[in-house]
C-alpha cells in the first residue's frame, strides 16, 4: 500500500513547550516509522465469492462470481491468474466438484454444475488462489453457503432475524471483559466493554449490576449483540465484579500505575484520543495508526496526567485501523481498533426500474457509482437478479462488509451487514463496541499478526502447475531437455514447451487455457512418463492438517419463522432434465477417437484380396478390411502352400469369422503415442438470457434467476445500462450490485421489483 505516513508533535494540555523532546522524538518515530517494513508488505491477497442466488434446485447451473482483491490497497490483484474452485457437502471433507478457472485482473466467473442427482442438504464452495491461501492458516474466509434442494417447494426462509437472544431462566451464560486501555488502572477513567454469550455462543441480552467490594456501584446491561460498556474509576486495592442473577464474573485485576487510551470522538476528519497517567511523571509517548498493515499516522507528545491528541485522518483510507501507544522506549502501552472512515465508499444506485413488470416483459435498469460527494466514480461491478424465494435471509455479506470488516478479524460476526446498513442510527457506536470487544491480536493485519505470519506462513499453491517427465528405465546418460507440445482434442490450438535437464517444467494460465482436457506429448525415442500435480490434494492435505474455521456469514438469531411463503407453489411442476445416454464404445475427447483409427492400422498388415479372400496369398495384396464383416482366410500350413490362382483346399484348410481390430483402452493409446491428458481451466459458458424481442414468447419459462452478469464496467461518468427479460414466474425479485473503484472503494445496491 502507497502512503505517505504522517508525523506530528502533540503539546500536552499542561505543557507549554516541546522543544527539549522535540529532535530525540523525531528520531524514535523514524524508528517507529520503519519497524513494521521488513513484514508489513504482504503481497498477499483476498477473495469475495458469491453465487447468483443462495439456494438451488438439484440439476441447477451455480454462477459464481469472485472478486480476488489485494489485501491491503483493495484494488483488483494483478498477482492471480488461477482459482482453484470446490463445492463440499457441509460436515464433510470430499469435494463434489473441483476445477480450476483463470483470474483476470483480479475478477475470475463460470459455471458449477449442479447434478440432478446431487443429494439435497448445505454446501460451501470455497476458492483459493496463490497468494490468500497457506500453510497455519486457522480461518478460511472464501466460502460462500449453498442450499441445495431437490424441490423448491420444500423452501423454508422466511424467518424473522434478531441482533442477540434474551436469556432463559437458568440459562448458562459468559461474560468476557476487555478494558479500552487493555487492563484496568487505578486512579483514572477507565471505560471497559463486555461480551455476553450463551453456551452456544450466541450474543445474549444482559441487564447486571457492578459491584466493589461487595456494594452495588452502578446498573450494567448490554446495548447491542450481547455487547455492553461501562466507564468507572477503581481503586487500587479494590475487587470488582458483575453480577446477574446470582452469578459473578469478576473484573480483571487493577493495576496501580498505567496509562489509559480512550477515543473521544471519531469524526470524519480526525480522531480524538485523551490519554491518562497515574504517574505524574512527564514521559515521551507515541500514538501510532496503521491501517491493513500500512502506517498512516505517528503522533508524538509529553504526557503528565493527561494529553488530549486529536490526530487528521482524512487522508485515511476507510476500515478497521489498529491504534497503538507506544513509550519512549517503544514498549507497546495500549492497542484498540477503531474504524475511521464510514461515509468513505462506492455509492451504487439505480434508475429507470419499475414497481411491476409483465411475464416476460423487459426490464431497463441503469445504475450509477459515485463516491460519498456524489462524484461519478467508473467501477467494476458485479450483478445477479433471482427470485427472492431462493435468496437466503441468514446470508447477509456483501462485499463491503465482508472486505472492511469480517475478513479483517479472526471471529466469526452476528450479521455484519447490520454495522453497515444507513438505516440503523446506532451502527457506528455498535462497530465501535464490536471493535472494543476484538483484542488487537484479532485484526489479521495487525502488528504482531503480520508479524507472526511473516515468520510462520508458506505458500501452498502457485500460478501454474509443477509438472515432470520421467524416464521408465534409467540410463547412466546425461539428461537433457525434452520438447514438448500441448495441443486440444481437434488440434486446433498447438503451444510448444521443454522441461528443464531434471525433467521439470510448468503449465502455465495460457496452457490451462487450451482446454478444460488437453494433450501433452513429448518427444523422446525413450519411454516416459508425464506426471502433473494436483493442486486440490495440496488443498485436501493442508486443510487436513490444519482444519482451518470457516468464516461463514450466517451467523444470526432467528427469532421465529413467519408464515410459509406461497410463491413457491408455483414451482410445484417443473421441467425436468431429459439424459440421453448413448449405447456402443467411444472416447470422451474426438481426438482419442483419431488416435484409436491410426493404431488400428499402424502395424496391420492384413488385407482383403480381389478374389474376397483375407490376407490371400495367391493375390498378395488388396483393400483394409472391414470391421465386422466376415472373411474366410487360409490357416498354415495350407497358406504357405498357395501361390497363385486357382488353388483347392479342404474344410481343415480354411477359417471363417468376422473381422476385428485390435482394441485400445485409452491408457494404453495414450502410452502407445507418448502423451498425457490433464485438466485445463473449466469450459467457458454463457449464461442464459433470452431475447424475447427475437424469440417465441409460447414457450414456457420457468428461470428463477433473471440476470446474471460478473463484470460491468460504469464509463468515466459513473454509468451503465443493462436490459434483460422476465420469466413466467410471478414473484418478487431481488437484484444485488456490488463491486469496487479503481481507487480500491468498495460498494453495494440492491433493487427489487415484482412480476404480476
Amino acid at each position: 500500500m502507497n502512503c505517505t505516513i504522517r508525523i506530528f508533535f502533540v503539546v500536552s494540555l499542561l505543557c507549554t513547550a516541546i522543544r527539549s523532546y522535540a529532535q530525540p522524538g523525531r528520531a524514535m518515530i523514524d524508528s517507529l516509522a520503519h519497524r513494521m517494513e521488513s513484514y508489513s508488505k504482504t503481497g498477499g491477497t483476498s477473495v469475495y465469492l458469491t453465487g447468483n442466488k443462495d439456494i438451488y434446485i438439484a440439476g441447477e447451473d451455480l454462477w459464481y462470481n469472485a472478486f480476488v482483491l489485494d489485501q491491503q490497497t483493495f484494488a483488483l490483484a494483478e498477482q492471480e491468474s488461477i482459482l482453484y474452485l470446490q463445492l463440499i457437502k457441509e460436515g464433510s471433507d470430499t469435494a463434489v466438484w473441483k476445477e480450476m478457472y483463470p483470474v483476470t485482473h483480479g475478477i475470475s466467473a463460470g459455471r458449477v454444475y449442479l447434478p440432478q442427482t446431487l443429494a439435497a442438504g448445505k454446501y460451501l464452495l470455497k476458492a483459493y488462489t496463490a497468494h490468500s491461501f497457506f500453510s497455519l492458516q486457522p480461518y478460511f474466509y472464501a466460502v460462500f453457503p449453498v442450499q441445495v434442494v431437490e424441490d423448491p417447494r420444500s423452501i423454508r426462509n422466511n424467518w424473522q432475524l434478531g441482533q442477540s437472544r434474551s436469556l432463559r431462566q437458568g440459562e448458562q451464560v459468559r461474560v468476557t471483559f476487555f478494558p479500552e486501555s487493555n487492563v484496568l488502572i487505578a486512579g483514572i477513567d477507565n471505560t471497559v466493554a463486555f461480551k455476553a454469550v450463551n453456551k452456544d455462543n450466541e450474543p445474549v441480552d444482559l441487564k447486571a449490576e457492578l459491584y466493589k467490594n461487595g456494594k452495588v456501584v452502578s446498573a450494567v446491561q448490554t446495548a447491542h449483540g450481547g455487547m455492553g460498556l461501562f466507564r468507572f474509576t477503581p481503586e487500587a486495592d479494590a475487587s470488582y465484579l458483575l453480577r446477574y442473577e446470582g452469578r459473578d464474573f469478576k473484573l480483571p485485576a487493577v493495576a496501580k500505575e498505567g496509562i489509559g487510551l480512550h477515543l473521544e470522538r471519531n469524526q470524519h476528519d480526525s480522531l480524538l484520543f485523551r490519554l491518562w497517567s497515574n504517574r505524574q511523571v512527564e514521559q515521551p509517548v507515541l500514538l501510532r495508526i496503521q491501517v491493513r498493515g500500512a502506517v498512516q499516522v505517528i503522533a508524538a507528545g509529553l504526557l503528565k496526567d493527561s494529553l488530549l491528541m486529536k490526530i487528521p485522518i482524512a487522508a485515511l483510507p476507510p476500515g478497521v485501523a489498529e491504534v497503538t501507544l507506544f513509550d519512549g522506549q517503544q514498549q507497546v502501552l495500549a492497542t484498540r481498533l477503531v474504524y475511521v472512515h464510514h461515509e468513505k465508499k462506492l455509492y451504487v444506485r439505480f434508475s429507470q426500474l419499475k414497481e411491476t413488470y409483465a411475464p416476460k416483459e423487459q426490464v431497463t435498469l441503469k445504475i450509477n457509482t459515485t463516491d460519498e460527494q456524489g462524484h461519478p466514480v467508473p467501477a467494476a461491478l458485479s450483478l445477479r437478479v433471482y427470485d427472492r424465494l431462493f435468496g437466503n435471509r441468514q446470508h447477509t455479506r456483501d462485499i463491503v462488509n465482508y472486505y472492511q470488516l469480517a475478513s479483517q478479524l479472526r471471529d466469526t460476526l452476528y450479521d455484519p451487514s447490520f454495522y453497515f446498513d444507513s438505516t440503523s442510527d446506532d451502527r457506528k457506536e455498535a462497530l465501535d463496541l464490536l471493535l472494543l470487544t476484538h483484542k488487537a491480536d484479532q485484526y489479521n493485519l495487525s502488528d504482531e499478526r503480520m508479524k507472526q505470519d511473516y515468520a510462520a506462513k508458506k505458500m501452498l499453491l502457485m500460478d501454474s502447475l509443477k509438472a515432470t517427465v520421467t524416464a521408465i528405465n534409467k540410463s547412466g546418460k546425461k539428461k537433457a531437455p525434452i520438447s514438448l507440445m500441448f495441443f486440444d482434442y481437434s488440434k486446433s490450438i498447438n503451444q510448444v514447451g521443454v522441461t528443464d535437464n531434471e525433467g521439470t517444467f510448468y503449465l502455465s494460465p495460457e496452457n490451462l487455457s487450451i482446454g478444460q482436457r488437453f494433450f501433452i506429448k513429448y518427444f523422446s525415442e525413450k519411454e516416459h512418463g508425464i506426471y502433473v500435480t494436483d493442486p486440490f490434494k495440496t488443498i485436501s492435505m493442508a486443510e487436513a492438517d490444519q482444519h482451518p474455521m470457516n468464516m461463514l456469514s450466517e451467523r444470526n438469531i432467528v427469532i421465529e419463522e413467519k408464515g410459509i411463503d406461497s410463491n413457491r407453489l408455483q414451482y410445484g411442476n417443473m421441467l425436468r432434465e431429459v439424459i440421453v445416454q448413448s449405447k456402443g464404445r467411444g472416447f470422451g475427447d474426438r481426438y482419442m477417437g483419431y488416435l484409436d483409427s491410426i493404431a488400428r492400422f499402424e502395424g496391420n498388415m492384413d488385407y482383403v484380396g480381389q478374389c474376397g479372400w483375407l490376407n490371400c496369398p495367391a493375390c498378395g495384396s488388396g483393400t483394409r478390411p472391414i470391421e465386422g464383416v466376415t472373411y474366410s482366410e487360409l490357416i498354415e500350413p495350407k497358406r504357405s502352400q498357395v501361390g497363385s490362382h486357382p488353388f483347392s483346399f479342404g474344410a481343415n484348410d480354411m477359417k471363417k469369422e468376422p473381422y476385428h481390430y485390435p482394441k485400445y483402452t485409452e491408457e494404453e493409446l495414450l502410452k502407445k503415442f507418448k502423451m498425457v491428458i490433464t485438466k485445463g481451466f473449466y469450459q467457458h459458458a454463457s449464461f442464459y438470457s433470452p431475447d424475447y424481442e427475437k424469440e417465441d414468447k409460447s414457450m414456457s419459462d420457468t428461470r428463477n434467476a433473471l440476470y446474471w452478469n460478473p463484470l460491468i464496467v460504469t464509463d468515466e461518468r459513473g454509468e451503465a445500462t443493462i436490459r434483460f427479460f422476465c420469466s413466467d414466474i410471478r414473484s418478487g425479485f431481488l437484484g444485488v450490485a456490488e463491486g469496487v473503484s479503481g481507487t480500491g472503494y468498495l460498494g453495494t445496491g440492491t433493487f427489487s421489483f415484482g412480476v404480476r
